[in-house]
């Protein structure tokens, strides 16, 4: 094996690394998910937080399929569910931060930045494409 043939088995090793952690924090959100779906069903009849609770639950499940072993005629389906319920996430997770924002301001409070929040959406956003160079390796070049 020459140089160039080790730089480039070192480079995809790298990659395939990078994946897997990438993916592993898709299932530490996934349990976060569970705990925090869990909390917001428990807090009461809310519509808005039995929306979101039940939504996170299911969102935390699609996370935890086990995409690179699924069979040919699933992983398109599933792949597709995990692209939607990730987009839909987003726009949960802004009436999550506005419906803080104006509970905040109808106590006179002021809230910083939602850095939680936003590393939530980060997460979920990448999950979508470790799952499909994951499964899919040749995309990648």
């Amino acid at each position: 094996m020459n140089e160039s043939e080790q730089l480039e088995a070192a480079r995809l090793q790298s990659i395939a690394r990078g994946l897997c952690l990438a993916r592993l924090a898709g299932y530490v959100m996934a349990v976060l998910l569970l705990v925090l779906g869990g909390a917001a069903l428990s807090q009461g009849p809310g519509a808005f937080d039995s929306f979101k609770g039940a939504y996170f639950l299911v969102y935390a499940v699609v996370l935890c399929l086990p995409f690179q072993r699924m069979p040919a005629q699933t992983w398109p389906w599933a792949y597709g569910l995990l692209v939607a319920l990730s987009a839909l996430f987003v726009f949960v997770m802004i009436a999550v931060v506005m419906f803080a924002y104006m509970a905040a301001a109808e106590r006179g409070e002021r809230l910083g930045i939602p850095g939680f929040e936003g590393m939530l959406i980060f997460f979920a956003l990448l999950q979508v494409p470790v799952v499909l160079f994951q499964r899919k390796p040749d995309l990648l070049d």
